[in-house]
């Protein structure tokens, strides 16, 4: 009997060996295979109109650097925002995105265990929370000047401040204007949010016309200033924004496929965790993640703004929210 346990103990102990050394292995080899090779196909910038780009925050926290990247992450602490870019363009104003719910640890409770544990978590440390109608006001706009509301995808800290907007237009992908239909089946699309969108949302036209390393694009004013191209996984619809202030000063707001900077730097997805709890297909995230990265190659004037990386908004604008021209 005495040998019997001790075989088994071995075991169990191998068992827990390998476990580990997976572990470690999974954060030594967490970069992902480069994406296929692509041409570029850079955008003809030399006729933009002025255009003025804001951001809006909307609030913020720290997190745990780790959770931001899979691998071993260099971030040792991730500086959170949820938070609206705002694009003012002679034609009308875009916003994209639109952070929490004002009504958004009511609307919580409501929601089925495991994910009103998740989400009540990433609250967890919120402070500076501003209403999206007092963040436009602050820099001088008003919700009758926006000519579109574009989510990057339909989840409740990039939606959910539509509530207070509900006569504005919504712009979204087919896929995930499907997404938001089908609030009744999918987890993903809190009913508030879907419910304060349905009946004026327009799908894009996505045309077969190359943008960077895309093969196919969506150009919202019809002269370079804010293109959409799709960029799934996180969510089937999930979109990357480029908004073109002028042939030098660019930038791309790329939603969730990140967290942070550094996972297109390094080819890394988000973590575990996250991944778990937040992507509907990982693999097709990880694919997502992977052409963002050649695309840092192709075109290293790209400055990439993932939708909750402060330091990278701070980057862009300065330090603070403001707003920005080209230069």
């Amino acid at each position: 009997m005495a040998k019997v346990r001790l075989r088994w103990g071995r075991i169990v102990g191998l068992l827990v060996l390998a476990a580990l050394l997976t572990g470690v292995g999974k954060l030594l080899t967490a970069e992902l295979p480069p994406a296929p090779e692509t041409a570029r196909a850079a955008p003809d910038l030399s006729a933009l109109p002025p255009v003025e780009v804001c951001w809006l925050e909307l609030s913020r926290s720290d997190v745990w650097g780790q959770l931001g990247t899979a691998g071993l992450t260099r971030t040792k602490t991730w500086k959170n925002t949820a938070s609206g870019l705002l694009v003012r363009h002679p034609e009308g104003d875009v916003l994209i995105d639109a952070g929490y719910s004002p009504n958004v640890r009511e609307e919580i409770q409501r929601r089925p265990p495991l994910q009103r544990f998740f989400n009540s978590m990433a609250l967890r440390g919120t402070r500076d929370e501003t209403p999206l109608s007092a963040a436009l006001q602050r820099v001088g706009a008003t919700p009758e000047g926006l000519k579109w509301f574009i989510p990057s995808h339909a989840h409740l800290d990039h939606l959910g401040g539509m509530v207070e907007l509900r006569q504005v237009p919504v712009l979204v992908s087919p896929e995930e204007e499907a997404l938001i239909r089908d609030w009744r089946h999918r987890k993903e699309v809190y009913p508030e949010h879907a419910q304060a969108v349905e009946g004026r949302m327009t799908a894009m036209a996505f045309q077969p016309k190359p943008y960077e390393n895309f093969g196919e694009s969506f150009d919202v004013f019809g002269d370079g200033v804010v293109v959409v191209a799709r960029l799934p996984g996180h969510t089937p619809g999930s979109i990357a924004t480029f908004v073109n202030l002028s042939p030098t000063r660019r930038l791309v707001h790329v939603g969730d496929t990140v967290s942070l900077t550094e996972s297109i730097e390094r080819r890394l997805p988000k973590s575990t965790v996250l991944q778990l709890f937040t992507d509907t297909d990982p693999d097709t995230a990880g694919a997502s993640v992977a052409r963002l990265a050649q695309l840092h190659v192709l075109a290293p004037e790209l400055h990439f703004l993932p939708a909750h990386d402060r330091d990278a908004w701070e980057e862009f604008f300065g330090g603070a929210p403001g707003c920005v021209k080209a230069r």
